[in-house]
């Protein structure tokens, strides 16, 4: 089972953006990841931060730099495809310790290394919407006293992540294919009076066992007036006869991010909670059935819509019915109702259709690889509605 990225797709990467780079007359790119969201660091380097945080240092010439903190210095070179490593204070863990007496790397160093004195130098940053003010706030000074230019820089990275390799592929084939395993094992475990808890715990242990590296996200089992929520945690609530229960298991492999998403219910099963299982099920398959390279998203937004208002169920929508999937379950691209983009082959989806009535809520959800003609489908089995 292929679970890694090789070493020359992490060359290629990096060469890639430094082609982006010229054409953009960005000196330097500066990715920032953290442990819940580690896609930016991890896509160059492999390296998956751990209580404190990372970056990579790109020039538009020359050998990138991984930034780690203080501490993480064995743990990332374990980990990293990235030789050059050095620690930054401000990759710190957010205790904010203060290391007396360690030899520790600057920005300015970074700057001074490829900044000369000339004018019109541009730094771009990645990962904006989730680094820290103390990341931020040093590159934004050692960038002034460098008299360079700060832009977002997100836009060609997501360009490059949201095409899929064949490796890339492969791994997140093999992710979903851990995480539909561990939910027919989850499955048999499901009984009244088990706490949502208690089957989360199960598909931990499962996809684990299967070979995952980790959960993609926080998973999930939330039950009756829980299910209400799109995005959730369990508790200790018990299971019981009559309520909706939804389930969430992901796998994560070499970094890549898997899904899959059910309502279930015990039988026997009240007709509300049928019904908007039954509805959730066709939006689902209408959806896959029409995704293929060259299509506008937003056609399929409209699909979707104009589906749920022919089955009354348009205020049930929270959102539009798919979003990217890779180093992040949820990333770029969404499908939304203002997408203007047209789906390319090999960009990957999570097919997630969550719709909530007052008192109850579901997802199905899948991964899909888009191609020329269609979709291919990881998912092979739970095509039905689960009725315990």
């Amino acid at each position: 089972m292929i679970n890694q990225i090789p070493q020359h797709e992490f060359i290629l990467r990096v060469k890639t953006l430094q082609e982006k780079m010229k054409k953009e007359n960005l000196d330097v790119i500066i990715t920032f990841g953290d442990e819940a969201e580690p896609q930016y660091v991890r896509y160059f380097s492999d390296y998956w931060p751990s209580f404190e945080s990372a970056g990579v240092f790109i020039p538009k010439t020359g050998e990138p730099s991984l930034l780690i903190g203080p501490e993480s210095y064995s743990f990332s070179k374990a980990w990293s495809k990235i030789p050059r490593i050095l620690k930054l204070k401000e990759y710190r863990e957010s205790s904010e310790p203060e290391y007396p007496g360690v030899p520790l790397t600057t920005f300015s160093d970074l700057f001074s290394e490829v900044i000369d004195n000339s004018s019109n130098h541009r730094i771009g940053i990645v990962g904006y919407p989730f680094m820290p003010t103390p990341v931020y706030e040093a590159i934004i000074k050692t960038a002034h006293d460098f008299h360079c230019e700060v832009v977002r820089a997100e836009n060609l990275i997501i360009g490059m992540k949201q095409i899929k390799s064949e490796t890339e592929i492969e791994i997140m084939r093999n992710a979903y294919n851990i995480s539909q395993k561990s939910f027919a094992n989850v499955l048999k475990k499901v009984q009244p009076g088990l706490s949502e808890i208690e089957v989360v715990a199960e598909a931990e242990y499962f996809i684990r066992k299967f070979g995952a590296e980790n959960e993609a996200y926080p998973m999930w089992c939330i039950s009756g007036e829980n299910s209400t929520h799109a995005i959730a945690r369990p508790t200790h609530k018990k299971l019981q006869k009559g309520e909706m229960i939804q389930i969430q298991i992901g796998a994560r492999l070499g970094g890549y991010a898997s899904s899959i998403g059910r309502p279930v219910v015990f039988n026997p099963a009240p007709k509300e909670v049928l019904d908007l299982m039954k509805i959730g099920l066709e939006a689902r398959n209408l959806i896959v059935s029409n995704l293929k390279a060259g299509i506008e998203a937003r056609k399929i937004d409209t699909l979707y819509r104009d589906f749920l208002k022919k089955n009354n169920a348009l205020e049930c929508m929270v959102y539009g019915p798919c979003h990217g999937v890779g180093l992040m379950e949820g990333e770029h691209p969404w499908i939304e109702a203002n997408s203007d983009y047209c789906l390319q082959e090999n960009m990957t989806f999570c097919v997630d259709i969550f719709l909530k009535r007052e008192h109850f809520g579901l997802r199905w959800e899948d991964v899909v690889r888009i191609t020329k003609d269609g979709v291919e489908e990881f998912c092979t089995d739970f095509k039905d509605l689960i009725i315990l």
